[in-house]
C-alpha cells in the first residue's frame, strides 16, 4: 500500500497541517531590543517571544546561523541565544538560558 505525504515548499509536511511543534508558547510582541554579536550591536524588533527563543527583525546586518548571540531588551534585561535561521532581515533565536531563567528575566509582564 502506498501512503501520499503532503508537501510544502518541497518538503515532507507533518501530518497535520499547522500543527504546532513547538515546546513553548509563543505570544506576539512588539518590543525595540537589540542584537549583540561579535562585529557589534544591532538593532531590532522582537515580533514573538517564548521561552524558548524569539523571532526578531533586524534593522542592521544578517546574522549567519548557528552564531551565539545576546539578545537585549532594555526593560528585562539580556537573554543568550543562538541564531538558528536567518532570512531577508529576519532570525529565528533559540535561547540558550534555561526557561525557568528565561520566565525570571522577563518576569510576570508576560505570561509564556
Amino acid at each position: 500500500m502506498q501512503t501520499s505525504t503532503q508537501r510544502v515548499n518541497g518538503r515532507a509536511a507533518p501530518a497535520a497541517m499547522g500543527a504546532e511543534r513547538r515546546r513553548h508558547r509563543r505570544k506576539a510582541v512588539l518590543w525595540s531590543a537589540r542584537v549583540e554579536t561579535r562585529s557589534g550591536p544591532s538593532d531590532c524588533i522582537i515580533l514573538d517571544l517564548s521561552l524558548g527563543g524569539a523571532k526578531v527583525k533586524a534593522t542592521g546586518t544578517s546574522v549567519p546561523a548557528r552564531q551565539v548571540v545576546t539578545l537585549v531588551i532594555d526593560r528585562f534585561g539580556a537573554l543568550r541565544a543562538e541564531v538558528v535561521w536567518s532570512r531577508m532581515g529576519h532570525m529565528g533565536l533559540r535561547f540558550i538560558d534555561a526557561p525557568d531563567h528565561i520566565a525570571h528575566v522577563v518576569g510576570s509582564t508576560l505570561p509564556l
